[in-house]
């Protein structure tokens, strides 16, 4: 986890004016989770950037809204696409047949329409505490967080590669917590609060992020941790008071807007455009600079029985 006041990045003037000239005229974004907070936030920024948006989530009216500030920020651009596309998904990650389902539906949609640039996975929650097991029979975070985002990257990889700038955005917690048990990724006998939850979603996206881009190196898979962000994550959580005053006061101290972070989301994932001498892979703080991942996750038995786990948990392997 990176410590927002002591973690480095570029200038944020910087990022703004990198991206302030980059033009997405007819590649296509998909963001999960991006009715609210940080995904909307990317998904109208992109918008804004002329690429056609889909956004994937649980509720119609929300995904309706956040459309309608796309389309309102690519409008107010210099020269608006008028073919620009905005559609909106349903889709319950907690279900593993909904994700499945949804995901070959939208490989289907891109394999039509040049391929998918940018895979941006925002879906999840901050763990509670509270314990409840999906349709399926799996804890409801490690569903949402972690199966859904290896069914969705797995079963789109083939409409990344076929963009030939195929490029992932994972957004959750890093790497850099507590070692989580790989043999209990259920966390059976364990409180899935926060601290639990994101010592868990670390590794599995560290592991992700190096199975991925070693079996597909064609297409860039990024992690990124979001640090302290202003939204209203505890709330819609029932998160613990203990939890909500040490985010509250995180969020005073050392927060940004959706908005802010988006743009160093974006700043990230045209990195291959500013600079196509270095479009491999990276892990990524909140500032957006370069993290080194830690060796827990990179231990040979670690990958394999996590990666595994995801592979039998969602039915298939790339």
């Amino acid at each position: 986890m990176g410590i927002p006041f002591l973690s480095h990045g570029p200038p944020f003037d910087k990022i703004l004016s990198d991206n302030a000239d980059i033009s997405l005229k007819g590649k296509n974004v998909l963001v999960t989770g991006g009715t609210s907070g940080i995904g909307a936030a990317i998904l109208i920024l992109f918008a804004k950037h002329g690429a056609n948006v889909y956004v994937a989530g649980r509720r119609a009216d929300a995904g309706e809204k956040v459309l309608q500030e796309a389309r309102q920020a690519a409008a107010d651009v210099k020269e608006p696409d008028p073919d620009q596309v905005f559609e909106f998904h349903s889709f319950d990650a907690s279900v593993i047949s909904n994700c499945i389902a949804f995901s070959e539906r939208l490989e289907k949609i891109f394999k039509e329409k040049g391929g998918l640039h940018f895979l941006v996975m925002t879906q999840g929650g901050m763990g509670n505490g509270e314990r409840k097991e999906t349709p399926d029979g799996h804890e409801w975070f490690l569903a949402v967080h972690d199966i859904s985002r290896y069914i969705i990257a797995a079963k789109l990889m083939p409409v990344l590669k076929q963009s030939g700038e195929g490029t992932v955005l994972d957004l959750l917690s890093a790497g850099v917590w507590n070692r989580v048990d790989e043999h209990n990724l259920e966390l059976n006998g364990v409180r899935p609060d926060f601290y639990h939850v994101a010592s868990r979603d670390g590794p599995v996206h560290e592991v992700m992020t190096l199975e991925f881009n070693e079996r597909c190196p064609e297409v860039r898979y990024h992690h990124l941790f979001p640090g302290a962000i202003k939204t209203s994550l505890t709330d819609n959580n029932k998160v613990d008071i203990i939890t909500r005053l040490f985010f509250s006061i995180g969020m005073i101290l050392f927060g940004v807007t959706p908005e802010h972070y988006a743009e160093v989301v974006f700043h990230i994932g045209t990195t291959w455009i500013r600079d196509p001498d270095h479009p491999e892979w990276r892990t990524w703080n909140e500032k957006g600079d370069i993290t080194t991942m830690k060796p827990y996750p990179q231990r040979p038995e670690v990958r394999t029985t996590i990666w595994s786990y995801l592979e039998n948990a969602a039915g298939f392997a790339i």
